[in-house]
């Protein structure tokens, strides 16, 4: 009989230890769910959802509480802000409306003027005056330009588009710019054709920035190339130009809006057309990064976009 109260104390410790590794068990697997659950919400907090416990914990209840009301403010903080973000796309058209109606009437007078009775120097004020008021107009249609790359809502169709026609091409309408610029202009592209997913428009803008960029500041020379990558199923094309002593943080920098490298703004340069390019690479689901080696030593710019591959046009 005196093992008796021995068998009663270890039932009931084994019921209690069962117990308690039940609660174990449901409240692990609950946790796991609820992670499961968050990491949905995070992925896509447009939908109203909340994490819900379940097996009841009071600890747990009030730390899932907290996250949920997180949740919802971090949903009202992000409807403010794509409201806010259509307001100022709206803004900007407006502004940007505005601007151009009446620059475009003044550039309509200017080229209006007779300037045969001008003397040499209102000749050279009126072109002054032209220049000006057409870096204008080009500020205001990159700013515009920005607004609409930027909106949440800005989505490009992708088709198969020819790149090595399309640097060729390219090349050729910017010839002008870069033989001003005395450039040694030197092309890397496979004989066969090369096609990518993307936009043909804002492909041939992206590749024209860049061209632009090499026509204002390189020293001499400027090379161009193509590369496929048949493992990663992607196609780089570079841009590589001898220039000024860059630094790591002015590299980093380049694809800022706004932002320009010393000397920059006395050549009327406004910093958007690096920006827009990155944003139309991303919006082609392609990748831009600029960097600085050392060749002979001197410094070379060398501009990387990335972008994905299409299967090869049959013959």
């Amino acid at each position: 009989m005196a093992d008796v109260p021995m068998i009663v104390a270890l039932v009931l410790a084994l019921a209690v230890g069962g117990y308690f590794c039940l609660r174990y068990f449901l409240l692990k697997r609950s946790i796991r769910r609820a992670d499961r659950e968050l990491r949905e919400i995070v992925e896509d907090l447009g939908e109203n959802r909340i994490v819900k416990l379940a097996a009841p914990d009071g600890d747990l209840e009030r730390l899932l509480g907290t996250v949920n009301r997180a949740l919802g403010s971090i949903r009202r903080e992000a409807v403010l802000y794509a409201r806010h973000e259509a307001e100022l796309k709206s803004q900007v058209e407006r502004i940007s409306h505005d601007l151009r109606t009446p620059l475009t009437s003044m550039l309509g007078y200017l080229a209006l003027i007779d300037e045969s009775g001008l003397d040499e120097g209102a000749r050279e004020s009126l072109a002054i005056v032209k220049r000006k008021s057409e870096m204008l107009m080009r500020l205001i249609g990159q700013f515009y330009d920005l607004s609409t790359v930027r909106s949440a809502d800005f989505v490009l169709e992708l088709t198969e588009v020819e790149l090595g026609r399309l640097v060729r091409e390219s090349v050729a309408a910017q010839y002008r710019l870069l033989d001003e610029a005395g450039l040694d202009v030197r092309l890397s592209l496979p004989e066969h054709a090369v096609v990518v997913l993307a936009d043909r428009d804002s492909a041939e803008r992206v590749i024209a920035n860049l061209l632009h960029n090499a026509g204002k500041y390189a020293k001499g020379c400027l090379e161009v190339g193509l590369s496929e990558d048949t493992e990663e199923r992607c196609v780089r094309m570079t841009f590589a130009n001898d220039t000024q002593a860059l630094d790591e943080s002015e590299v980093a920098r380049l694809f800022e809006p706004f932002y320009t490298v010393d000397g920059s703004r006395s050549q009327e340069q406004s910093g958007l057309g690096l920006a827009i390019s990155r944003y139309l690479v991303e919006h082609m689901g392609g990748t831009i990064e600029a960097h600085v080696e050392q060749r002979d030593g001197r410094p070379w710019l060398r501009f990387e976009v990335v972008l994905c591959q299409a299967a090869r046009p049959s013959r």
